[in-house]
């Protein structure tokens, strides 16, 4: 029995070790329109070219999240099916997921199917599908990786420092106002994903050395759920790896993972944006 492991495209992962004969994975992409442009969150996307439209076009620009039917299709394999959405607060994917599993689940009501809101996006997102992996290679029955996955997501956290809220301010998914004070004068601002899957500002840091320390010292005063942590970037390691080796001094025995965003979070976070899952 093969189990399907789906996420939308937020989660910064194209593939995932160990995939074969217990379990597959694979991603449904968002969808980018810059002006008349479309570009497809997926491996042969142009993320530069992307973010040099959006950042030099006066035009509108706007995400759209997967189909239902994208969703089906990934659904429709034989074997248990574990999903995973960016925050339901933040985009319908969720909802346009839950809709295919109702849907497939009038034609086949026995399937094993749940679908998982991240509350997050990034990094978060991929601890999660890697904790079900290490589930599903014990052998863990699916009621108990559901169980599992369902209170890591409890458990994590997500925090970011953006030099930019350009995409957060014209898409609605951060108040203007906290924006503007957070992103003027070279200050990077800093926001986590609250318990409801929504973004709410922390506070803002002029250059790199103070947004790092920011970064640290509200992760510390939080705490890590467990001891791996993913560090999604755009267009920004050194920063990253900055960042990483904070952690591994803060955090005896810490593993820390760096990932290019992909489409959907690059377009977000902007050039030179960091997010951790943690």
């Amino acid at each position: 029995m093969t189990w399907h492991l789906v996420s939308d495209s937020s989660c910064d992962l194209f593939e995932l070790e160990g995939a074969g004969e217990d379990f597959d994975f694979s991603t449904v992409p968002f969808n980018i329109q810059i002006g008349g442009h479309e570009y497809l969150d997926e491996g042969d996307m142009d993320i530069d070219a992307m973010l040099h439209e959006n950042e030099t076009s006066s035009e509108l620009a706007h995400t759209a999240c997967p189909s239902l039917q994208t969703w089906l299709d990934k659904f429709s394999k034989p074997g248990p099916v574990l999903a995973f959405t960016i925050s339901s607060a933040l985009s319908g994917s969720y909802n346009s997921a839950m809709a295919a599993k109702q849907l497939l689940l009038e034609t086949e009501p026995d399937k094993q199917i749940e679908i998982i809101d991240s509350r997050a996006t990034g990094p978060e997102t991929a601890l999660l599908i890697r904790l079900a992996r290490s589930l599903i290679e014990k052998r863990t029955a699916f009621e108990n990786v559901v169980q599992r996955v369902q209170e890591a997501a409890d458990r994590t956290h997500i925090i970011f420092a953006l030099k930019s809220y350009h995409n957060l301010i014209k898409n609605g998914r951060v108040s203007k106002l906290k924006a503007l004070v957070a992103g003027h004068l070279g200050f990077w601002g800093i926001g986590v994903g609250d318990e409801a899957g929504e973004i709410a500002m922390r506070g803002k840091a002029r250059g790199v050395k103070h947004m790092i320390r920011f970064l640290l010292n509200e992760i510390k005063q939080t705490g890590l759920a467990g001891k791996n942590v993913i560090i999604s970037h755009c267009f920004n390691e050194e920063a990253a790896k900055e960042l990483k080796s904070g952690l591994q001094e803060l955090f005896s025995g810490v593993s820390v993972d760096i990932l290019p965003t992909r489409g959907l979070d690059s377009f977000y976070a902007e050039r030179g944006g960091l997010i951790i899952g943690f």
